[in-house]
């Protein structure tokens, strides 16, 4: 129906099949506890969405993804009745679930801050891999120095930025190796992988033939293949935005670096190319970190303890 409406944007038509789908599934459907993985849905549930308890977890809030809007090619609310009425939504929805699971201390702090949410319904249970099949593996340091990015948003992520850090490097230092969506000129040292697949034995493997993970990123929520090399056991160097600050651990696992700077990210690939020890120890820390806080199969256990909880199961 949503089809024949003129004048609808693919945006508005979006939201409101969202809402549709949305106030279908709870009218039809016999549930314990309700659980949205992000707050839009429960924001376009109306008053069904307070037949049952419910849980929300989500990595960004939407005062965050405004700050963070120009990088996502998103457009803000300008201030008035319509970004009035779209923050009362979110903060009816956040405040109304029975608990709140933010990807992050970064996420958590705006619900807390910028929402009201009270903190003791407030836990951070952060996304995961998988670390059967995401290892550590031994890797040989000889040879150049292996730089892996992996991004769909080459611009975002920080493409540009590590490429100028890798062209101020000393000529067959180092290899860099592009998993991106974007096209890349040709040149020496530079390799493309325009379609690996997540979680494929080709991408598995390439994180396993690299020695660094390289995420310059301007933007991020949080930042899955972070994870993915931290896992691996790659040393990492990102900036500190959004959920990242969670993920490495600034000289023990890795460098943040600030936005938009190829001369310190320069700085740091020398650093690690020159330390084969190093970058296996922070390659380490790494995976000792994943262990800790990543896992899929524990933090998606978490999930699941709070949602029976809640529904008292």
């Amino acid at each position: 129906m949503l089809d024949l409406a003129p004048g609808l944007s693919s945006h508005m038509r979006g939201t409101l099949q969202g809402a549709i789908q949305v106030r279908h599934a709870l009218s039809s459907e016999d549930y314990d506890v309700a659980f949205f993985n992000t707050q839009v849905p429960a924001a376009l549930a109306d008053s069904r969405l307070w037949q049952r308890p419910f849980v929300i977890a989500t990595d960004i809030t939407p005062i965050q993804y405004d700050v963070m809007a120009s990088k996502y090619g998103h457009v803000p609310d300008q201030i008035g009745p319509v970004a009035n009425y779209k923050h009362r939504v979110n903060v009816a929805a956040l405040r109304g679930a029975a608990r709140v699971l933010p990807w992050s201390k970064w996420a958590r702090d705006s619900l807390v801050s910028d929402y009201g949410v009270a903190a003791d319904r407030v836990d951070i249970v952060p996304p995961g891999v998988d670390l059967g099949l995401w290892r550590a593996v031994r890797r040989r340091p000889e040879g150049p120095l292996r730089i892996l990015f992996v991004g769909g948003d080459f611009e975002r992520k920080g493409g540009a930025t590590l490429l100028a850090a890798f062209r101020s490097l000393p000529s067959g230092m180092a290899e860099l190796h592009l998993v991106t969506r974007a096209t890349i000129s040709s040149e020496e040292g530079v390799y493309l992988y325009n379609a690996m697949r997540p979680n494929s034995p080709e991408l598995i493997a390439l994180y396993h033939a690299s020695h660094v993970f390289v995420l310059p990123t301007d933007a991020e929520a949080f930042g899955i293949a972070a994870i993915e090399a931290s896992a691996a056991g790659l040393a990492l160097i990102t900036t500190a935005v959004g959920g990242l600050r969670d993920v490495v651990s600034d000289g023990r696992t890795g460098f943040f670096i600030p936005p938009r700077d190829p001369e310190t990210l320069g700085e740091r690939l020398r650093t690690l190319a020159g330390n084969p020890s190093l970058r296996e120890m922070m390659g380490r820390a790494a995976r000792a970190r994943a262990e800790q806080l990543f896992s899929a199969q524990r933090n998606a256990a978490r999930v699941i303890a709070h949602l029976r909880d809640v529904a008292r199961i």
